[in-house]
């Protein structure tokens, strides 16, 4: 049964991208995300889910479908986006991958706040932002720090997001 599903899925994937050219053709503009998703996407969006969350298909492959829901996220809107790389990261912390855990939710708080939904945001921040502090990842970690203070700077939150600066 999940090979069907993938199949479906990844033809519902192809007829995306097919619909995605097209349009850019025809509007002469392939920038960026797409404002509204096509109806493949959104069938390969809703596949995608079903798949995720039927724990009889996907149990023994966490990793399959992570990668899954995380190709799928670049077809879709900005909400879409951070709803599947949110999924996906679940699906790579139940793999024990811990850093590919990390970084799609840290991705998925981008494309939140790229939505406007910036409690969404801080919530993926936070939660990357435990697997980066042990030091080997410096960098990631004072993006990650910097990323949510200015998160809470926009939600009006000034005394914490003061302390992440500091």
């Amino acid at each position: 049964a999940y090979n069907c599903l993938e199949t479906a899925f990844y033809g519902y994937q192809r007829a995306a991208e097919d619909e995605r050219a097209a349009l850019a053709k025809a509007n002469g503009d392939s920038s960026g995300r797409p404002s509204s998703g096509t109806i493949s996407t959104r069938l390969a969006t809703r596949l995608g889910l079903v798949l995720s969350a039927r724990r009889e298909l996907c149990a023994d492959r966490p990793m399959e479908v992570a990668d899954l829901l995380a190709s799928a996220s670049s077809h879709e809107t900005a909400l879409g986006a951070a709803v599947l790389l949110e999924q996906s990261a679940s699906h790579y912390y139940k793999a024990t991958a811990a850093r590919k855990y990390a970084f799609h939710m840290l991705m998925a708080g981008h494309m939140f706040r790229s939505a406007g939904q910036e409690s969404h945001a801080f919530r993926c921040f936070a939660s990357s932002l435990y697997v980066y502090r042990s030091g080997r990842w410096d960098e990631l970690y004072n993006h990650l720090r910097s990323a949510l203070a200015a998160q809470l700077y926009g939600m009006g939150r000034m005394s914490a997001s003061l302390k992440l600066y500091a």
